[in-house]
């Protein structure tokens, strides 16, 4: 009876879907695979469009081993006003910034390859190489809303799309940063987001075609730093404010 009531609550506390039809992910459903396509543990993969949504906290101790990998376009992740956590802790901030772990190989959100239109929100991030980090080739549909990123390597890490109502602070080395890929940034807007006390600065565009700052704040000596500049290009020095 007890392991009959234990695989039923399994069940509904992450196994199946929600009641509207959103894929739930939570500490208990790691354990056993959260939905068709997600193996057992570390990290919970998204293989099929749709929403997902966080259902608690999730926590890892691995330096090498990432919390969630989407491997599908047009994905909402949701999550809830909860908060992934990693091995990293830091202490202090910006040039005193002192980590426990140098760069490591866990992400705490990663989605990468010839996916678009993936969507990453409300809530927190804390201890990995990369935050969030959607490197996803040169579509622009992709969004991260209202994510605080803080104490990882790069905060939030986005090749082509919108960061809003974001903070990232206090990670090893950049807020927020592009990647640089083959496609170089198809766009990327960063806007209404706030950075202070990174080790090296808020914001960081490797490739600085179609980068937009707009309506920022950050409290870094040297705010930001792109790799070049074009005409289509609006790169900010000092405090990236009031684009």
């Amino acid at each position: 009876m007890k392991k009959i009531i234990l695989l039923l609550l399994i069940s509904i506390s992450g196994l199946t879907h929600a009641a509207n039809g959103v894929f739930v992910i939570n500490d208990v459903c790691v354990n056993f695979g959260c939905f068709t396509g997600d193996a057992i543990g570390y990290p919970v993969t998204i293989t099929q469009p749709g929403s997902y949504i966080l259902t608690s906290n999730l926590t890892s101790t691995s330096e090498t081993v990432g919390v969630i990998e989407i491997q599908a376009s047009n994905v909402t992740l949701d999550l809830n006003g909860f908060a992934i956590i990693g091995p990293k802790t830091c202490t202090g901030s910006g040039v005193s910034l002192n980590c426990t772990l140098p760069s490591m190989g866990a992400d705490g959100i990663i989605a990468s390859g010839t996916i678009n239109n993936i969507t990453v929100k409300n809530g927190s991030v804390r201890g990995f190489e990369d935050g969030v980090a959607i490197i996803t080739g040169s579509y622009f549909e992709n969004q991260i809303m209202n994510i605080q990123a803080t104490e990882n390597d790069r905060g939030i890490t986005l090749h082509s799309g919108t960061i809003s109502d974001c903070q990232s602070n206090r990670n090893a080395k950049y807020g927020f940063s592009s990647a640089i890929s083959a496609f170089n940034n198809g766009y990327l807007k960063v806007k209404d987001s706030y950075a202070y006390g990174n080790f090296l600065h808020s914001i960081h565009a490797q490739v600085c075609s179609n980068v937009f700052f707009l309506n920022n704040g950050s409290n870094n000596s040297a705010d930001a730093d792109c790799g070049f500049y074009t005409d289509e290009s609006i790169c900010k020095d000092a405090r990236c404010i009031g684009l």
